[in-house]
């Protein structure tokens, strides 16, 4: 006898075993019916059309039960992909289709799907092979003989007849049985768990180096703060302005709490507007206050601010725009008064992250005269009011954004893109252009104009020597008359350029920030992901980026920029309130 029987065969043969059983009763039940049918004073065609529903209904079993695994494995993969889709489309509806590709959502879709399929595969196989085995473990406990009875065994007869049951069928069916359903049960089990543990790599690594070079400094900073800080030393003004914003304070507050103590409490002061809020805006900015009181930052912080009025309508209107660069200007108040900060942080009411603002202030490795961040929302790169590309010309929604060579290779290549104008929900920006002349640290160059300043422009007539030094102090402002309608925002870098021959602007498309939370996470962190950001680079390749231009208006009445006169622009952009 070449082995004994222990009753625990392995999983893998027993679910075979079991199938082969419940064959041969569906085969015997089957012969029964047949039987019993015939018995029965029951016309022949209605026996026969019994007899064929039977066949039938058999053959669906026996089928569902040899492709069980299959089944239950497409089952799940289906589920779990549209539940994911699912919850895409009720974080991230009403988007603008060309910034949403369909190729790259579901591609999206997919690589979180697969490893929730293979984790639910790799659980249910693992849980049907322990019930498999209790069952086992139960069903001889219960046929065992309570008395063991020796009984006369002819050793030669069970070998006969081992031997026979292992020639029955195909030729090296059953030999390799105990050998090979079990390597295969386990190889699929890891290869399911393969996929679920890709996807736990593939949240360990949502962000790229690039993308938070900075964090560790920061968090040191705000483990060990001290009020120098861990940055260059360099005197920042942080500046911002809010109006019913208790959503995003929160998280704004928290991120730039983080990026003083960076920065070091001695080194930063911050100036907010709040202009009467309707909601509980002005408590977070008083509690904020309280916070940095406790650190010893200066600051002023001004709640239920009404001595700007503000217009009945919002809408994109010079009321809005004359409304929007008092405010700002008022922000800018204590810097204009006293001076001492070299550099300018004017923020949006948005979502991002600490390091983001740390690399927004190193970018080019701090030489620049303006930078700013890209602002990203349900149609893609939000701001498209403002920005303009190094020869003037609109941006595209979709990266990379710009159709200029030196632009497009700058951001294919995650470098800061050369722009003519940006502001992008947050800038970093030299102080000397808003400081009166005595209050200037020397950024500014006594060097004439290279440029007369265009005639539509309002401080137009100048003298012919002027120099950037001794220009008076930029201010955000409307349109002039005889200029074409414009944001506050696109005004700043125009007067930087033409004022003051400050031309080193930059758009960083490292510094992703947002308005909406769910636009924020995916353009921040998913669309950035290494596998998304393969597919966006390497697939689509900016693949209709030129169609994608935010043009409200006729575009055949659009003009570039000519980077001296303002010419008459008809087409108006809506501007987020």
């Amino acid at each position: 006898m070449r082995g004994s029987f222990t009753g625990y065969a392995p999983i893998p043969s027993m679910i075979a075993h079991h199938l082969q059983a419940f064959s041969y009763r569906a085969a015997t039940a089957s012969q029964y019916a047949k039987y019993t049918l015939s018995r029965l004073p029951i016309p022949r065609p209605f026996v026969l059309l019994f007899q064929l529903f039977g066949w039938i209904l058999f053959l669906c079993v026996r089928l569902c039960l040899r492709y069980i695994h299959p089944i239950v494995s497409l089952i799940v993969l289906y589920k779990a992909w549209w539940r994911v889709a699912d919850y895409w489309e009720s974080k991230l509806h009403g988007n603008w289709a060309p910034a949403f590709p369909v190729a790259r959502t579901n591609y999206t879709i997919t690589l979180a799907a697969v490893p929730i399929w293979g984790a639910c595969m790799a659980a249910l196989m693992l849980l049907w092979g322990i019930v498999l085995l209790l069952w086992s473990l139960f069903r001889n406990r219960m046929t065992r003989s309570p008395k063991y009875e020796p009984i006369t065994v002819d050793l030669d007869d069970i070998q006969d007849m081992a031997d026979a049951r292992e020639t029955r069928g195909r030729p090296g069916q059953q030999t390799g049985r105990n050998f090979v359903k079990p390597t295969a049960y386990l190889v699929l089990w890891v290869a399911y768990l393969s996929m679920a543990l890709f996807g736990v790599y593939m949240w360990k690594t949502y962000e790229l180096p690039i993308d938070h070079r900075f964090k560790a400094d920061v968090e040191l900073a705000n483990r060990v703060p001290r009020p120098e800080g861990y940055g260059t030393g360099e005197k920042i003004y942080i500046a911002a302005m809010f109006y019913n914003n208790e959503v995003i304070l929160p998280y704004w507050i928290t991120e730039v709490t983080k990026v003083i103590n960076y920065l070091g409490t001695e080194n930063v002061f911050v100036s907010i507007v709040e202009s009467n809020s309707g909601d509980q805006t002005a408590n977070l900015l008083e509690e904020f206050d309280k916070t940095l009181a406790t650190m010893q930052v200066k600051r002023r912080i001004l709640t239920h601010d009404t001595s700007i009025v503000r217009p009945a309508s919002m809408d994109t209107a010079p009321p809005r725009i004359e409304f929007l660069a008092a405010v700002r200007n008022l922000a800018m108040e204590p810097l204009v008064q006293h001076g001492g900060y070299t550099r300018v942080i004017f923020s949006n009411d948005i979502f991002i992250e600490a390091e983001s603002i740390v690399e927004l202030l190193d970018t080019k490795g701090g030489d620049y005269d303006m930078a700013c961040g890209l602002d990203m929302a349900y149609w893609g790169l939000y701001d498209q009011w403002v920005i303009r590309d190094r020869l003037g010309r609109l941006a595209s929604t979709l990266w990379p954004f710009f159709l200029e060579d030196t632009g497009f290779r700058a951001v294919m290549a995650d470098e800061p893109a050369p722009v003519f104008a940006c502001w992008n929900g947050i800038i970093a920006v030299r102080a000397d252009p808003f400081l009166p002349i005595p209050l200037r640290t020397g950024q500014l160059s006594t060097a004439p104009l290279s440029r007369p300043l265009a005639s539509t422009h309002p401080a137009y007539p100048q003298p012919a020597n002027m120099t950037p030094a001794l220009t008076p102090p930029v201010r955000f402002r409307a349109s002039a008359p005889d200029e074409c309608f414009s944001s506050e925002s696109f005004l700043l870098p125009y007067d930087l350029q033409r004022q003051f021959d400050l031309h080193k602007i930059y758009a960083n498309p490292r510094v992703i920030n947002g308005y909406v939370w769910e636009f924020y996470v995916w353009f921040k962190w998913v669309t950035r992901h290494w596998a998304v950001k393969w597919w966006i680079e390497k697939v689509e390749n900016g693949n209709g980026v030129h169609l994608a231009k935010m043009i409200l208006g006729d575009p055949a009445r659009l003009w570039q920029w000519d980077g001296g006169r303002v010419s008459s622009v008809v087409i108006v952009f809506d501007y987020w309130v």
